[in-house]
């Protein structure tokens, strides 16, 4: 594990040497956290749901501009086979996951989970809110912003399918994998992808 928190008494650092499909080369910064982590908060606590008349690319760029005005930075987003999408991020108060779930081409279901030693409601209800407000200004067509990411892939080689993005910076459940220069990491819905880099002591 790249680095256990500080609740939990251990704190190493994890830098990751991302090297792009294009070839370009940069240093990113890559924090893990324990792999309990995203379980415990899909499985020990209920959530708030909430429906909305938009199509699913809508919702996400939603959801992204909501957490962003709160101050709450995406870790990981996972794309999903059935055509969702699982969000993820935590910072030293709130552990979270959205999911996003397609009913119809013009209808979104979005599910959130936040906790802190307790589950926390009434952040939930403050994101589904935002989420709401947001759908309501942004223009047709909107989508994730994707530049701020790097992509999480399903073999540890560059050519393989792209399972999903992570935040640079991000606290990950990381640990090195068989192929040498690799990392796997530990998705919200407890897939594994893979990432090009090192964890430094």
């Amino acid at each position: 594990m790249g680095r256990i928190t500080a609740r939990y008494g251990l704190v190493v650092g994890a830098w990751l040497l991302i090297i792009c499909l294009s070839g370009c080369t940069g240093l990113t910064a890559v924090s893990a956290i324990p792999g309990a982590m995203y379980g415990m908060v899909a499985d020990q606590f209920s959530g708030e749901e909430e429906s909305f008349a938009y199509n699913m690319e809508m919702t996400l760029a939603a959801a992204q501009q909501a957490l962003q005005e709160m101050q709450i930075a995406i870790d990981i987003v996972e794309k999903r086979e059935d055509g969702g999408y699982s969000l993820a991020f935590n910072n030293n108060r709130l552990d979270g996951k959205i999911s996003l779930s397609r009913q119809t081409p013009k209808l979104t279901t979005v599910y959130i989970r936040v906790r802190t030693l307790t589950r926390e409601e009434s952040v939930e209800r403050a994101i589904i809110q935002l989420i709401d407000a947001k759908l309501k200004k942004l223009p047709a067509g909107a989508h994730f912003r994707q530049a701020d990411f790097r992509n999480l892939l399903a073999k540890a080689d560059f050519h393989s399918r792209r399972l999903g993005w992570y935040r640079p910076g991000a606290r990950l459940d990381a640990q090195k994998s068989m192929t040498r220069g690799w990392l796997q990491v530990k998705m919200p819905s407890g897939k594994i992808a893979f990432l090009k880099g090192a964890i430094k002591k």
